[in-house]
């Protein structure tokens, strides 16, 4: 490969892997493919002089170029394991209580489906590129869109069934983020029920039949784009019935495809799985195969579980969802006892009040703390919460999405990075072996300064 085909990036600091072994270094330089993103090289405090794009050797003089980011610390694209975008639309509209509001998860729920089912296709897309655009700006490079707007508010489909999904899609390539399209099942809107409510009709494909033809259109589709997956989301065990979970999770499994729910989110969606199927949420998804293969399936939220089902999710994932999760009610992922268990984090923003992974990490170590009254409660080790947050916010939702190249400034993956403004009023004074701790611990996504998805630089 010649020079003009690599690009070389340096910083003050990064957050690479070597060895296998994720750490900070001084002054690295990370060369990666011009044409494919992909980083070839990384090596630790190099010595040779910066030099600039601009100013870089021609390449015939065997000089790779090489941009300095300056006094920045760089660290791999975040990932975001649990989105609904177009949520985004009803940032601060549900904060004002009415006389007879009893201000609930389930009032909120009725506003959101109001929401919904006020977005035609072109709303749906401008919504979701303003959330996505949103998103990059505070340096996630890949996001797992959960996605249940499917038809016509009357549950009609469109001419082409997957408009909206395609919509979605095209507000991922018009922003260049990566996407995780995990295509929502739902069938009711709980138990005894036969079908949805009426705002709940543009989530419901009817059958599982017409449901898995929508998704094998959109597989068809995303293996022609690299930077686009498909995963396979029943909504709930409140939304779908047991014997349909089954035939998702063999779908899934034989086409190797990740499995996202939302789990124990309310306590009372637990006391309608134990009175109609006779255990918890988490039992039913393993007894209809979700969990079958290692690393598969992603619990989200996860908050109202008995001590027995910890093991259930030994070697699978966790998505916690801190901000949405207070701004909910819905109480508090017991994050450190998962990760007993064997299980990995991830993050997610969820209805998108709010979009920055940083503070959604710091939220997970808060919550633990007020949960336990005790402090560094996601400890590693060596006795260190941040590294444990910065996995999360990056390769634990990149596990979850099934995509484990991304996530990680390593040999063989692709160059999706943020770079951090050291001299940000935030960082600035902190000392350099101190400044991921203060970054996630005390700080938000603000200093961001850069972001590149697959060697190209977005922000």
């Amino acid at each position: 490969m010649s020079a003009s085909e690599v690009v070389g990036v340096t910083a003050r600091l990064a957050w690479v892997e070597l060895d296998g072994r994720p750490q900070l270094v001084r002054e690295p330089e990370i060369r990666f493919d011009r044409a494919t993103g992909t980083i070839l090289s990384i090596r630790p405090n190099a010595s040779r002089p910066n030099a600039s794009l601009e100013d870089a050797p021609a390449p015939g003089q065997g000089l790779t170029p090489l941009h300095d980011l300056g006094p920045a610390l760089l660290l791999p694209g975040m990932v975001n394991a649990h989105s609904h975008a177009f949520q985004r639309a009803i940032r601060g509209a549900t904060h004002r209580r009415a006389a007879t509001d009893p201000s609930s998860f389930w009032t909120w729920r009725a506003a959101m489906y109001e929401a919904a089912n006020a977005l035609d296709p072109d709303a749906v897309y401008a919504q979701t590129r303003a959330c996505f655009a949103e998103m990059l700006g505070r340096g996630i490079t890949c996001v797992g869109e959960f996605h249940y707007l499917h038809h016509g508010p009357d549950g009609r489909p469109y001419a082409d069934p997957n408009e909206l999904s395609r919509q979605v899609i095209r507000a991922a390539e018009d922003v260049g983020l990566r996407l995780s399209l995990l295509e929502v099942y739902y069938a009711r809107s709980g138990p005894g029920s036969d079908g949805p409510q009426p705002e709940q009709r543009r989530f419901c494909d009817g059958s599982t039949d017409a449901y898995l033809a929508r998704v094998d259109a959109l597989r068809e589709l995303a293996a022609s784009v690299a930077w686009l997956e498909l995963g396979v989301a029943p909504h709930s065990v409140r939304a779908v019935r047991a014997d349909e979970l089954a035939r998702l999770a063999a779908y899934a499994n034989e086409h190797r495809l990740p499995i996202h729910a939302h789990v124990s989110e309310q306590p009372v969606e637990n006391q309608q799985c134990r009175d109609e199927h006779g255990r918890a949420p988490l039992e039913l998804f393993a007894d209809a195969g979700c969990l079958a293969r290692e690393r598969a399936f992603t619990a989200v939220h996860a908050i109202h579980v008995e001590a027995p089902e910890l093991e259930l999710l030994r070697a699978q994932q966790v998505c916690a969802c801190p901000t949405t999760e207070a701004d909910l009610g819905d109480g508090v992922v017991p994050a450190a006892r998962w990760r007993e268990h064997g299980a990995t984090l991830a993050l997610g923003s969820d209805s998108n009040a709010v979009i920055d992974l940083v503070q959604e990490a710091r939220l997970l170590e808060m919550h633990a703390r007020l949960r336990d009254q005790a402090r560094l409660r996601l400890r590693d080790d060596a006795g260190q919460v941040a590294p444990v947050l910065l996995a999360a916010a990056t390769t634990g939702g990149a596990q979850a999405l099934a995509r484990p190249e991304l996530g990680r400034l390593a040999v063989g993956s692709p160059f999706d990075a943020l770079a951090l403004d050291l001299g940000h009023p935030m960082l600035d004074g902190v000392a350099e072996d101190r400044v991921v701790d203060a970054l996630f611990l005390a700080g938000t996504a603000e200093p961001i300064s850069q972001v590149w998805v697959g060697g190209k630089r977005r922000i």
